[in-house]
């Protein structure tokens, strides 16, 4: 089994949207569908190392990898603008701004919060699995429906989003 790490020459890419709007490419050329864009670093590097896949593949299909792109500022401006909007959709992730009220029942925490997107209200169950700190301060939290947060520094939080934390932190 060979594991080198395929870079992908930016010349050799032309992405387009179908009719349906979703992202498509051309790879050398030939086309490929539907491709998934997935940041292997998603929170250390937001426009470099982004892994292309067709999108049409099963998960035994090897073949499945296009290839990795080293930096989205290899790409002209329209086909980089493109791929960060794919990315923005899979990588919604709204920013923790405040904590309004936790409360615990029954092994669940209920959260109200300020974010990047608005109020929102979620809840969280398993915290040992769906608390994650990412290291420098930042903290992941997952909801029951697969939502992801994203506190982007612990230090600054108040003392009560701190107390529910502290044991899974």
């Amino acid at each position: 089994m060979e594991n080198k790490l395929n870079y992908i020459n930016p010349s050799d890419l032309f992405f387009y949207l179908s009719d349906g709007g979703l992202l498509c490419l051309k790879f050398k050329g030939e086309e490929t569908g539907r491709v998934a864009v997935v940041r292997m670093f998603p929170f250390q590097y937001e426009e470099e190392y982004i892994a292309l896949r067709c999108e049409n593949y099963s998960r035994h299909d090897k073949e499945n990898e296009i290839g990795i792109l080293r930096s989205l500022a290899e790409l002209s401006q329209g086909q980089a603008q493109l791929v960060r909007e794919e990315l923005e959709k899979r990588y919604f992730i709204p920013d923790i701004l405040n904590v309004c009220d936790v409360k615990e029942e029954f092994g669940n925490t209920t959260w109200r919060t300020d974010t990047t997107a608005g109020k929102r209200e979620f809840t969280v169950t398993d915290m040992g699995t769906n608390v994650r700190l990412l290291g420098n301060n930042r903290i992941m939290l997952t909801d029951v429906y697969g939502n992801r947060y994203y506190i982007p520094d612990i230090t600054k939080a108040d003392d009560k989003t701190l107390k529910v934390l502290e044991i899974w932190i």
